[in-house]
């Protein structure tokens, strides 16, 4: 049989939406952060390239395996009916050459009694030939002649007895000759063979113990569908849709969200968390507010992210910054436990021994002025200790601009501006009676009232202006500095509230690249780019991966509004020069600001690494574990459908992953270790199994399709039918190849760029 399917159709959520928003890659505070640009590498190249070279090693081994185990299905049956199996084949071995020159067509071959096996040049699937069956239409003739009894028969066996004169007699090892049942049972061979090892593949990984990052929220962005529904940090999802799971992971989450705005763009969405031992079951639509313009894939998100935990993860992610810059870095090292901030115990939860991100966080963010002292647990390869580390306040990062608050963007249920009555539109024009004139500041500036009752007016076309009062919490997240394309907008603690920044610069601070350039009031930014930049700016922009973020003008837009640009400035080195493009006066204007250090105004983040929560699900036996390869599968199988339906609607040719997606999904999953490589397989399992039984001439499906035909008519479907058929069936699987192909080429090269 001619196994087309492994490389047809794949699954591509998990590489599409790597740098997707309901990701740890939009949380600087976590490892994976939305670029790698402080990482140092300690690992030498020597070493990276071997760990390398395993886990594509790892990754052929295991792509290999799930098409080997596909095709000894159809082998073993035919051995099981008396079918001579004249090849088995591993890639396609299809003669090839260039010009004159002959390339091979296999890597490896041996005869071992009857049957020919190998490896062919071509990895896209594999095959296994029968006597009398060939999926290639230009050799039926040829190969029905062979089987004709009397010519070169296989065995000195009588020939098949014909049921009529004008029957022909067929070799007895031969395909055709089997019974109807039997050449049913030997086609769906391959796809139970997946079935089995895949259920058995997911078992063992489960026996070994599969990690997963749990479906803990470490935090919602401000203004997007889960801030505004009321979900917040530490918020446990057990449901979306119709899948529940105590042990849900947060990916499954971010698919589902992802698949939902495929199928039907900002559709409710079912979801049901846990808060306190109590659930709550709510709908929620889906945005696409954060949708990268120069990504080719974009997938809808409902702005939440994954917890940490209060685990040191990886202190050099700052090193290149604070050495640039001339600053210390804290004394916090290498796997460091934060068990207190200034005395205060986090409160329990059910992680385990570790705390959460979040909580750290809830202390940190009101004292963002103040030095902190953490009590922390430092462990060796021989004892643990306790002891204080001194972190200081971090200095917010800006252009020596104040821009003006602008409209209020989004507002949460049940808040006190809800209360209140703000409505969608409203400006913020004055705080505690004073008028705002740094609207990107204005967050952190509340965040040091914590406890305080405070004031914001807001005025409204054709109305009266609003007041509303609420008292700043002791305990919140502060999330305005994350680098986010799109709508998303600054909250107030506390407020429930969202709003946006003018463009209009409200005024520049005196004796900075910015006064000194000519930039002032009233001047409308419409584009930014890197300046002249040193050579330490070049080497550490280059080094850090983000020499391209503004290697040309960038235009502010909703897009790349000022928040987003607000975010990029707190990774970018004190004294960088951005030259900005400003209308004044209906004319356009180029001045320069360099980055500089705000004296009373400071940041959230105390530059501290967090580790990723993670958890690893363990079965306990094979009773346990079985049950769950089942669950796998059958969610494997379910995920496959769905991008089927998706595919026959229009809705997913961009989605179709070839030979080099799989590959890349492999060698990610073989780097996280055999577990992740099992889980990856099981799907890859399930899609084969799939793929290759859909009613398609050529593929598994469609010749069970013809035997059934067969079965009821109680003859062979005519020759030429299934020639016409089989010929449509290829020319429709190469196109979908193609189609895979091209997607491959694009998602890389965009990837690459």
């Amino acid at each position: 049989m001619l196994d087309f399917g492994f490389s047809l159709v794949t699954i591509t959520w998990d590489s599409f939406l790597a740098a997707s928003l309901d990701s740890n890659a939009m949380s600087p505070r976590v490892l994976g952060h939305w670029s790698p640009w402080l990482l140092a590498a300690d690992t030498s190249l020597i070493e990276a390239w071997g760990t390398r070279l395993y886990n594509i090693a790892l990754m052929l081994l295991g792509l290999g395996f799930v098409i080997f185990v596909h095709e000894l299905g159809h082998f073993l049956a035919a051995k099981m009916f008396g079918v001579k199996c004249e090849k088995f084949y591993i890639g396609f071995d299809v003669p090839m050459k260039i010009g004159p020159i002959r390339l091979p067509s296999r890597l490896a071959r041996f005869q071992w009694g009857e049957t020919e096996y190998g490896i062919g040049s071509i990895p896209l699937g594999g095959y296994v030939k029968m006597l009398g069956q060939d999926d290639d239409p230009r050799n039926l003739k040829e190969e029905n002649q062979r089987i004709l009894a009397g010519d070169n028969p296989t065995t000195e066996l009588s020939p098949q007895k014909s049921t009529s004169p004008d029957t022909p007699k067929l070799d007895p090892r031969s395909y055709p000759a089997k019974p109807v049942f039997a050449r049913m049972i030997i086609i769906s061979a391959g796809v139970i063979m997946n079935l089995i090892f895949g259920v058995l593949m997911a078992a063992t990984a489960y026996r070994i113990g599969v990690p997963y990052t749990p479906a803990v929220l470490g935090s919602t962005m401000p203004g997007d569908p889960a801030w505004k529904a009321g979900l917040r940090a530490g918020d446990r999802i057990v449901g979306i849709e119709t899948s529940k799971d105590d042990q849900m992971s947060f990916d499954e989450i971010r698919k589902k969200v992802a698949i939902g705005g495929i199928r039907k763009l900002e559709a409710p969405i079912d979801l049901t968390y846990e808060r306190q031992g109590e659930r709550k079951t709510i709908q929620i639509a889906g945005s696409m507010a954060h949708a990268d313009p120069d990504a080719r894939h974009n997938f809808q998100t409902i702005g939440i992210r994954s917890a940490a935990v209060t685990e040191v993860g990886q202190i050099p992610t700052y090193s290149r910054l604070l050495k640039l810059e001339g600053r210390k870095p804290s004394d916090l090292q290498l796997g460091d436990r934060i068990l207190r901030v200034d005395g205060v115990l986090f409160e329990s939860n059910d992680s385990g021994n570790d705390f959460f991100g979040y909580q750290l966080d809830e202390l940190l963010h009101p004292k963002l002025n103040q030095p902190v002292e953490l009590a922390v647990e430092r462990k060796d390869a021989k004892s643990k200790q306790s002891l204080t580390v001194r972190v200081e306040p971090v200095a917010l990062k800006t252009l020596g601009l104040r821009f003006e608050p602008d409209a209020v963007t989004a507002i949460a249920e049940n808040s006190a501006a809800s209360a209140a009555g703000v409505k969608l539109g409203d400006k913020l024009t004055k705080f505690n009676g004073q008028p705002i004139e740094d609207g990107i500041c204005l967050p952190n500036r509340i965040a040091t009232m914590a406890g305080q009752r405070v004031t914001l007016e807001l005025s409204r076309e054709n109305s009266d202006p609003i007041q509303f009062e609420w008292t700043v919490p002791t305990r919140f997240i502060l999330e305005n500095d994350l680098p986010t394309y799109g709508s998303v907008g600054l909250d107030l603690p506390g407020s429930g509230l969202v709003y946006s920044v003018s463009k209009k610069i409200a005024s520049v601070v005196p004796n900075t690249t910015a006064a000194q350039s000519g930039l002032r009031p009233g001047d409308i930014v419409q584009q930014m780019q890197f300046g002249n930049l040193t050579p330490e700016h070049q080497t550490y922009l280059k080094e850090s991966r983000i020499e391209s973020l503004f290697a040309k003008q960038v235009p502010i837009d909703t897009i790349r509004n000022l928040q987003y640009i607000h975010a990029i400035v707190q990774a970018l080195p004190v004294g960088l020069p951005l030259e900005i493009v400003v209308e004044r006066d209906s004319k356009i204007q180029t001045a320069t600001a360099s980055v500089m250090n705000e004296t009373d105004v400071f940041s959230p983040d105390r530059r501290i690494a967090l580790s990723p929560y993670r958890q690893t699900y363990v079965a306990k036996s094979w009773a346990q574990a079985i049950p769950k390869g089942l669950q796998e599968i059958r969610r494997g199988i379910g995920d496959v459908l769905e991008f089927l339906q998706l595919i026959v609607t229009g809705k997913a040719f961009n989605y179709i992953g070839g030979p080099a997606t799989i590959a890349a999904q492999a060698t990610s999953a073989a780097s996280q270790g055999v577990s992740p490589l099992l889980m990856f397989l099981t799907l890859l399992s399930a899609n084969l199994a799939v793929v290759n039984f859909l009613p398609v001439p050529a593929l598994d499906g469609g010749h069970m399709v013809f035997l059934a035909a067969e079965a009821i008519t109680g003859k062979p479907v005519n020759e030429d039918l299934q020639v016409k058929l089989t010929i449509g069936g290829m020319v429709a699987l190469l196109s979908l190849m193609l189609l895979a192909f091209r997607n491959d080429i694009l998602f890389f090269l965009g990837s690459w760029m």
